[in-house]
């Protein structure tokens, strides 16, 4: 199809798109928000102290296995916009280890630690484990951690971002990936919720599943496996003690006795997962579970990990026989983002090709409408999916595609491949739907595979409309419409000789208001800050992508260091992901990047 300009797809929207008047689109788009609310307690001049919980639900140190961790933690705290510039800011961390039992390891206080501002801290889980007196030759360690946060400084009170708080990486001979540690830990969350998120093709994918149960109580429920059209195929009851880790083979949830166990490649099962589909924790204790889904490519040897997201359970209304009104307008009450759609397109000598996994939850109502849209580098619609008469042919299972978008019941899902759309070969852009009702942007999944590589690597979407707008009432922001950190970038070695690199994707995430963005970029290290750029103006809807070694030409990463980058803009609303690139081990990994107030709301004291 021919793109279409903003103006032209706004006015699309009030005709054969979603009606009569774009301002279907322009009502308030209501929070993202699925836990339920809770009124913060007072706090006494005694306890000043805010500290909030995020769980790395897979810890792993194992020589046999050549598999180590550490915790990237990025120390984001600090008012307004320069607040990192002062001495007296920082996050105060304490890192708590437990082997797969639920036992506490005792660090000796190493994991304890104030960190300045944006100066981003790798942590081992070795040298963590070196304070235990164990033995080198010692059996390989695993289980999950808890990582406690607190703001330290002056009018500071309690830490506006979880989600970038602490990235727990991975390291192997051949393989690196990172994802963040899961907000929402027990003092925050506690209740009966639905738990999920989308997984690959189990014939392209071994994938391995590790529950966590960080509670003090006992944590009781059902796993289920669901395939894309909302089946049950396999259903099995767990139980954690405090604590407790235990690891799944995912195609038939059958538990692991160790991590070598959980990776080693087996058969794909003949049962209705095969094709993929949707993992889910349903808890029926108090105490909530937290996951991470590891996969292993059968073929090329991809290593990429991600986490499911929690739903309160609560009475879910009928679904819409139709999300169109009776004028044809599509009344979206989220807009959400991922900047890493790729087909067929090259960086830095890497050729990269996305695949998008959409599923649904149980949460708001029977059915959830999902209309798919692409944006170029100048903001133009490449495709949406109601334009394309063949939308259902790009689809899988084509079943789920219903009046030009796509209706989801209850924990189904559907993959959409890049390549299957109908876009110039070396594209790359944006990847956005929009919503009836809201939902979340954990349950969209994004993988980018490097072609010549053979690798590949997932991560999820990030929120738009009203759920990134609600950022800017936070008073200790300074003002900014855009505050996002991404971390994890290095960059060292030049043309051939390249041994690590970082993608960016931005995209103006504008869908109402012709708001031009004019981000400023920020590299941090272990001293501070680095460097500043100014990549130039994006129009609404714009996405485009750099090479970190393109935009700060004389930059060049300390090994076992890397950085923080931070975007910034007064006006615009923006995201910028990564995709970080290792030469060596012809590998890649994924940082979604968050909003440095994207919990502020939604977690505090």
């Amino acid at each position: 199809m021919q793109p279409i300009d903003r103006r032209t797809f706004l006015s699309g929207l009030a005709g054969s798109f979603v009606g009569a008047s774009a301002l279907a689109l322009r009502a308030p788009v209501l929070s993202a928000s699925q836990y339920p609310e809770k009124s913060a307690p007072a706090r006494t001049a005694a306890d000043r102290s805010c500290w909030l919980d995020v769980a790395a639900p897979f810890v792993v140190e194992d020589a046999g296995l050549g598999i180590g961790t550490e915790l990237l933690l990025t120390a984001t705290c600090f008012p307004g916009i320069d607040g990192y510039s002062d001495a007296r800011f920082g996050t105060e961390y304490e890192v708590l280890l437990y082997d797969a039992q639920g036992r506490e390891v005792n660090t000796a206080g190493a994991g304890r630690m104030l960190i300045s501002s944006m100066r981003p801290t790798v942590v081992r889980t070795s040298e963590l484990l070196g304070h235990t007196g164990r033995a080198t030759n010692a059996p390989g360690f695993w289980g999950s951690a808890r990582v406690r946060l607190a703001p330290r400084g002056p009018n500071t009170t309690h830490a506006g971002d979880l989600f970038s708080a602490g990235f727990v990486r991975w390291n192997t001979p051949q393989n690196f990936d990172n994802v963040h540690a899961h907000p929402a830990a027990p003092a925050q969350a506690r209740g009966r919720f639905y738990y999920s998120m989308p997984f690959p093709s189990l014939e392209e994918y071994h994938c391995a599943f590790a529950l966590f149960n960080p509670s003090e109580d006992l944590s009781e429920g059902w796993l289920r496996l669901v395939n894309p059209l909302g089946q049950t195929v396999v259903e099995r009851r767990y139980k954690l003690r405090p604590r407790q880790t235990t690891l799944y083979s995912l195609g038939d949830l059958k538990p692991a006795a160790s991590p070598g166990e959980a990776l080693a490649i087996s058969a794909a099962p003949s049962n209705g997962a095969r094709q993929g589909g949707v993992v889910a924790v349903v808890n029926q204790t108090e105490a909530v579970a937290f996951a991470y889904t590891l996969m292993k490519g059968r073929d090329g040897g991809a290593f990429s990990v991600e986490h499911p997201l929690h739903f309160q359970d609560n009475p879910v209304k009928p679904a819409r026989k139709s999300p169109f009104t009776e004028k044809g307008a599509f009344p979206a009450e989220a807009l959400l983002y991922t900047p890493m759609l790729f087909s067929g397109r090259r960086f830095g000598g890497v050729e990269l090709e996305s695949r998008m996994y959409l599923s649904a939850s149980r949460w708001l109502e029977d059915a959830l409408w999902l209309m798919p849209f692409v944006t170029d580098e100048r903001g133009m619609i490449a495709w949406v999916s109601n334009r394309d008469e063949r939308f259902p042919e790009r689809v899988a299972p084509a079943a789920l595609a219903q009046q030009g978008v796509l209706r989801l019941g209850f924990f189904q899902s559907c993959r959409v491949d890049a390549r299957a759309l109908p876009l110039p070969d070396g594209f790359s852009g944006g990847f956005g739907v929009a919503a009836i009702p809201k939902t979340s942007h954990s349950l969209l999944k994004i993988e980018v595979r490097a072609r010549n590589w053979g690798r590949a690597a997932f991560t999820h979407f990030r929120p738009g409309g009203a759920a990134h707008q609600r950022y800017r009432g936070v008073v200790e922001r300074g003002g900014l419409a855009t505050d996002y950190i991404v971390s994890g970038c290095q960059v060292r070695g030049r043309g051939d000789r390249r041994e690590h690199d970082s993608l960016l994707a931005i995209m103006n995430i504008e869908f109402q208001d012709e708001k031009p963005g004019a981000p400023r970029l920020q590299l941090f290290g272990p001293k501070g800050l680095l460097a500043e750029t100014l990549p130039g103006e994006f129009p609404a809807l714009a996405c485009r992508h750099y090479l970190l070694s393109e935009l700060f030409p004389n930059l060049q990463t300390e090994p076992g260091q890397p950085l923080t980058l931070r975007m910034m803009d007064p006006e615009a609303m923006m995201v910028v992901s990564a995709l970080h690139l290792d030469y060596g081990r012809r590998d890649l990994a994924l940082e979604h990047g968050s909003d440095r107030h994207s919990t502020w709301l939604d977690y505090g004291c």
